[in-house]
């Protein structure tokens, strides 16, 4: 076998194996039309969104937030080139954050934000 297949076939496993994700992708449209202030409850946040990753409580202020985030990370396709020809790797990152605030149980505030960033590193030669 050649190296030009070989190298071809180890693109080819990069590109499918090198991603990775954490925590629960959500659709923010959906979010946005969906979960209204001062009408949803707790039952349509879990409903529409599932479990929080994380929950806190403000007793002074009677508030709940609960925490959502989601990470897509994937190497480009010049990052597998790249890390192929030994001379470092590129990643994109898409982040999704959510935090949801609640006063007796009912949605007050919402805040959403999602963000894309590419990054490339270098091997020392």
């Amino acid at each position: 076998m050649g190296k030009l297949p070989f190298v071809l076939l180890s693109a080819l496993f990069l590109m499918v194996f090198s991603c990775s994700t954490a925590g629960r992708q959500f659709d923010s449209e959906m979010i946005k039309q969906n979960i209204k202030l001062g009408k949803s409850n707790k039952e349509d946040v879990l409903r529409i969104c599932g479990e929080p990753l994380t929950k806190n409580s403000n007793v002074k202020e009677g508030t709940e937030i609960w925490h959502y985030a989601y990470v897509d990370k994937k190497m480009t396709g010049t990052g597998v080139l790249a890390h192929v020809a030994g001379v470092g790797s590129e990643w994109k990152s898409e982040t999704t954050v959510m935090d949801v605030f609640l006063k007796d149980g009912i949605v007050v505030d919402l805040k959403l934000e999602s963000s894309s960033s590419t990054k490339m590193s270098f091997s020392p030669q």
